[in-house]
């Protein structure tokens, strides 16, 4: 299996995005890995109708999981496609979030260790994050926390705190 091949599985890259190659760092303990969008069309964020490729934007990396004790970075030229009814729109990639500079997995690594550090300051600084990229995060992850919370009625709030209050001794 090719370097290339290996690293698509990980990071569960598939057509028509695909690994086009991987660059080891040793000095700088970095592993550079750029993706490459092959298809001539792709779906609209907005709609998802198909809509023809337009354009690439200008290459965007995102941090990832580490490889081993190497910081992973993730590179990618994201494609714009031109929709009938939306106009150019980018198209949304597997890996990251909209406007998101880290990677899902990263970012859901990042929450289990603000969870169990003692301190924000503590898990920031075990990530090699900022205190700006620490906080947009954490709030991404309520974002897609609260987009996922299913609405239902509260039943009884009311009496259950009459029934408290009427249960206090004073």
């Amino acid at each position: 299996m090719e370097l290339e091949e290996h690293y698509g599985q990980l990071l569960g890259v598939k057509s028509p995005w695909e690994i086009a190659s991987i660059d080891l760092k040793m000095q700088d303990q970095r592993v550079n890995i750029v993706i490459e969008y092959t298809g001539d069309q792709g779906p609209c964020p907005e709609c998802g109708a198909t809509c023809p490729k337009h354009d690439n934007r200008k290459k965007r990396t995102w941090r990832h999981l580490d490889t081993m004790q190497f910081s992973t970075y993730l590179y990618c030229e994201v494609p714009r496609v031109r929709c009938e009814t939306h106009g150019a729109k980018t198209v949304a990639i597997p890996w990251a979030g909209k406007n998101s500079r880290f990677t899902l997995l990263f970012e859901a690594f990042a929450i289990r260790v603000l969870t169990a550090a003692r301190s924000v300051e503590e898990a920031r600084k075990l990530l090699g994050l900022n205190w700006h990229q620490t906080e947009a995060i954490k709030a991404r992850a309520v974002q897609r926390g609260l987009a996922r919370r299913k609405k239902t009625n509260i039943r009884y709030l009311g009496s259950l705190l009459q029934n408290a209050t009427k249960q206090r001794v004073y």
